[in-house]
């Protein structure tokens, strides 16, 4: 199913495959960390939970966009795109696939537009995607394998909250720098996931 427009605030994940340059010296490596990458992200959004907000995602080569619709709670939101988020980790994960994911909130805007021949135009823009992909290529502070990076600047009151009094299975599986939240979606507590 094509994704429709969206504009408006909202959290966004930049996630890439870490050492993709280097496994694409290898015929098999490279390959077969994409297909970890497009196949589990392809199941994961299309298998979500009906009660959570809806995650979207757009893969070109070895990174992925992920974004979350709209919902009157910005925490319930960050759930469900971390929900996604750590999902996607532990499958390519045993795989042996690794990745660096850096989430933002902000505005965030994307249009399908023109498709020809040889081309599709699909503009993808805003704070929120700039700032996620800007702070997963920035590398510092660098990240565990085992966690996933959410830059403070901007979060809405609530989550800002939630993050500093530890609650919730989001609050209480994170640390937390001068810039930085980090979920760690390998550490044991309350699960994400749907019962």
């Amino acid at each position: 199913m094509p994704i429709q427009n969206f504009a408006g605030q909202t959290f966004v994940a930049f996630t890439d495959i870490a050492g993709f340059k280097a496994r694409m010296k290898d015929e098999r490596r490279g390959p077969e960390a994409l297909d970890a990458l497009y196949s589990w992200g392809y199941q994961i959004i299309a298998n979500q939970p009906a009660d959570r907000p809806r995650v979207e995602g757009l893969f070109v080569s070895d990174c992925g966009i992920l974004f979350v619709r709209e919902h009157p709670s910005a925490v319930t939101r960050l759930e469900a795109l971390l929900l996604a988020v750590e999902q996607l980790n532990r499958r390519c994960f045993e795989r042996a696939v690794i990745l660096t994911t850096s989430v933002a909130w902000g505005e965030f805007s994307y249009h399908q537009r023109l498709e020809v021949l040889g081309i599709a135009k699909d503009p993808i823009y805003g704070h929120a995607y700039i700032a996620a992909y800007v702070d997963s290529e920035n590398d510092s502070p660098k990240l565990y394998p085992t966690e996933c990076r959410i830059v403070k600047r901007n979060l809405p009151d609530d989550v800002l909250g939630m993050f500093e009094n530890h609650q919730g299975p989001i609050g209480a599986r994170s640390r937390d720098s001068n810039q930085h939240y980090y979920f760690e979606w390998m550490r044991p507590g309350e699960e994400l996931a749907p019962r």
